[in-house]
């Protein structure tokens, strides 16, 4: 059901004019509409889905800390009666959803909930123009607005990547009724689907209707549910009789019937006959009988289309939101807020200036750093509307609310090590001292869409060790049931610390670093996606076993000195092309000496190596135990900054030149950086700071790139012309990816996403 307050027309139909709209109703977005509102602006929140709903998704009495999200020392911001009121200590989150909700109401600030952003365009007048699609009206639902706030959170909803247009397709239930009368079907593995697929099996069973709910999931074996779900799940499955569960199955078009209406093909089964063609089943849905539970994106078309890019700039050449110290975007009166920037984004006064000098500013996913983006936009927008030249705004703090939790130091046992399995008892203090400056771990927010998003802070023992599992540790999660009650342990002996596997069932997973080689040895277990490779073999001599998610084994593949590339689509052992959750090149490895080398060539979700002996942790590695995701972390990054800072003044920036293929050689194009590439007519304008590879994706040329950062080998260029206009030569990791995986001589040959020029070049693709 679509919840609105306030209309969006005036009596002839014409969208009315706010002074801001904000999309998104979590944090950040409802910090910045509640400001606006006690400033006297006229605001308006809009969000597809409903205000606080990542808050609302958290596992049930999950309680909201104040330093949730990180373990800054951030105030609550200062302002009026509204902003006040969002102050909180420990909650539970169903009673912060009732409490934030409650506030919009009583306090009349105007929201639509079912409302998706699709678009922005800009009148000649300066004022917006916001492309939204209504989900409940099925309609689009323009907007006019003097300027916007994006609070988006992680993202937004997460498309079909299918031939058809997916447009339609639900992505959460809103009314069980309006799928009465009809198949149909919730795709998806979460809670949210859990929770669809409850509701209308009840809602057809109520209506006496006699057809099924379908759900599909590309598992093996039916989702988890949680807990609280349990019950009352197994209660319909089993009960009302018309839940068809379709295990390892998936969406594969939108196609359009003979009665010309538009349907979602859902292939349940495929059969491998031999000498036979396989054969697969599909049923089709219609559009409005289907709903999408499966995660959701950082929306980088969307931001594209409106003119925000995530680039790479500062002094470490990292990729990162930019905007200016006032959270301003490169397009004009176009805000970022909240987790967009997460976990660190770039400020500058001037887009147009080297990115190397842009201040790298450190952003946590705390809803306290949320709620002071919002205070911060929402003056800056006040003052600009009353026509202040030169904008001065702080973010004054409030009194922090007292700690009702205080680190509390404790003594541990002597823990023993397993045989083989760590340093020797001896060597294990039994005092626990807690060290605020030492080590930590950093729990990750669980999904794809999280992509390593921090969630939590837990410091490690200064001295001695620290457990975890799922009862009676030091860092214990009660409600993971693939944890041992004591599953792992971190030890630090003398200045290092060490992580080991204590007997659990499941195991304990260390994440191989992108572009970083790692030994393996005769037994060690290797996870990418849903494939497990184990290595066996010595004295030089070694292969992998390759076993799919069901423990079956697939092949062997002997491995050697020459370097071999698997993945889903790889050159030399494609381990599965139906994975999705593996990366086209996942991983290279290698035999060196009598060990082998096993390197993850950035791969989206990971290469993991089973902790057997106690392995020794480095700053930044990645654990994963049980449902749990963990970053080792042995201190604050120092180069990064803690928050807001630059001048206060910000002159508006006019966006960048669109990008245009000019006609000509690159020895007579137009002057500074530009590309030509062999094959294709014309030259390419490259932006400062653009990576050939970044200018060839962004024109519609095919360059077939994936990790983007020297580490895959998988966009390799040859230098035709104009090597003297290149930015600088090929480094270290470069030379070593073009030499080792591209088979290459760094020089005349270099990989499109490492280089940028500064003159004009002409470029083949290889």
């Amino acid at each position: 059901m679509i919840e609105r307050q306030g209309p969006n027309q005036d009596s002839t139909g014409t969208p009315e004019l706010f002074d801001v709209v904000v999309v998104g109703g979590g944090p950040a977005g409802t910090a910045t509409a509640f400001r606006a509102h006690e400033l006297g602006l006229k605001v308006l929140v809009i969000d597809y889905d409903d205000l606080m709903k990542r808050i609302r998704d958290y596992a049930k009495d999950k309680l909201i800390l104040p330093t949730f999200g990180g373990g800054d020392r951030l105030c609550f911001p200062k302002g009026g009666a509204l902003i006040s009121a969002l102050r909180f200590s420990p909650i539970d989150k169903d009673d912060m959803c009732v409490r934030w909700k409650g506030l919009y109401a009583q306090h009349g600030v105007p929201f639509q909930i079912g409302i998706e952003l699709t678009g922005i365009e800009r009148r000649d007048d300066g004022t917006l123009d916001l492309l939204a699609w209504d989900h409940g009206t099925r309609c689009e639902a323009p907007l006019h607005a003097r300027a916007v706030v994006l609070a988006l959170g992680r993202g937004v909803p997460r498309r079909f990547d299918i031939p058809g247009n997916c447009d339609g397709i639900s992505f959460r239930l809103r009314d069980p009724a309006a799928y009465l009368g009809h198949p149909a079907c919730v795709i998806g593995g979460g809670t949210s689907a859990a929770e669809a697929v409850i509701a209308i099996s009840n809602a057809k069973i109520a209506a006496n209707d006699p057809t099924a709910i379908h759900w599909s999931y590309r598992g093996d074996r039916m989702p988890r549910v949680s807990k609280a779900l349990a019950e009352v799940f197994f209660g319909a499955y089993i009960g009302n009789g018309n839940i068809r569960y379709h295990p390892r199955s998936e969406p594969t078009a939108v196609i359009t019937a003979d009665d010309r209406e538009e349907y979602l093909a859902v292939r349940i089964d495929r059969r491998t006959i031999e000498d036979r063609p396989r054969e697969t089943t599909h049923l089709e849905f219609h559009k409005r009988a289907c709903i999408a539970c499966i995660g959701e994106d950082l929306p980088a078309a969307l931001l594209s289309s409106i003119g925000i890019e995530m680039v790479h700039g500062g002094a470490r050449g990292k990729k990162r939101m930019v905007v200016t110290p006032h959270l301003e975007s490169r397009a004009d009166n176009i805000f970022v807020v909240g987790d967009l920037l997460s976990q660190a984004y770039f400020a500058t006064d001037d887009f147009a200036a080297d990115p190397a000098s842009w201040r790298e500013i450190k952003h946590r996913g705390n809803v306290k750093s949320a709620l002071r983006d919002g205070v911060l936009v929402a003056g800056v927008l006040r003052q600009r509307l009353d026509g202040r030249a030169r904008i001065e705004v702080q973010v004054e703090d409030d009194e922090e609310l007292e700690e009702t939790a205080q680190p509390v130091a404790k003594s541990l046992s002597l823990v023993e090590p397993l045989e083989d399995q760590g340093p020797p008892a001896a060597s294990l203090a039994v005092d626990r001292r807690v060290d605020m400056t030492g080590a930590f771990l950093v729990r990750l927010l669980p999904g794809e869409s999280a992509q390593g998003v921090e969630e939590e802070e837990y410091p490690l023992a200064a001295s001695g060790v620290t457990t975890l599992g799922r009862d009676g540790c030091d860092l214990s999660f009660s409600e993971d049931t693939l944890l041992a009650p004591h599953h792992a342990s971190i030890a630090r002996i003398e200045d290092d610390y060490f992580l080991r596997d204590d007997g659990s069932a499941t195991g304990v997973f260390l994440r191989v670093a992108p572009g970083r080689k790692r030994a393996v040895d005769n037994g060690d277990l290797i996870q990418v996606g849903h494939q497990f490779l184990l290595v066996s073999g010595q004295d030089g001599r070694f292969a992998v076993q390759h076993f799919d998610d069901q423990g079956h084994e697939v092949g062997s593949y002997p491995l050697s000195a020459k370097i071999q590339i698997f993945g889903r689509q790889a050159p030399d052992v494609t381990l599965d092309p139906e994975d999705h959750t593996l990366s086209r090149r996942q991983l290279a490895l290698a035999v060196e000496g009598n060990r082998v080398m096993v390197k993850d060539l950035k791969s989206v979700n990971g290469t993991y190596v089973r902790v057997r002996s106690a392995m020794q942790l480095e700053h930044g590695d990645q654990i994963r135990l049980g449902q749990q995701r963990f970053l080792f972390s042995l201190r604050d990054d120092a180069s990064l900054s803690a928050g807001h800072s630059g001048p206060s003044h910000l002159a508006a920036q006019p966006p960048p030149p669109a990008e245009a293929m000019t006609k000509g050689a690159p020895e007579t194009a137009a002057e500074g950086p530009c590309v030509a590439f062999a094959g294709n007519e014309g030259t390419l304008v490259v932006e400062p700071g653009q990576t050939i590879c970044e200018a060839a994706e962004a024109a519609g040329i095919s360059i077939n790139a994936e990790c983007h950062s020297g580490i895959c080998g998988s966009d390799p260029i040859r230098i035709l012309a104009g090597h003297e206009h290149l930015e600088d030569e090929a480094g270290e990791l470069e030379s070593e990816t073009l030499e080792e995986l591209c088979d290459r001589k760094p020089g005349q040959f270099r990989l499109a996403c490492m280089v940028r020029v500064r003159g004009p070049v002409k470029v083949e693709i290889l």
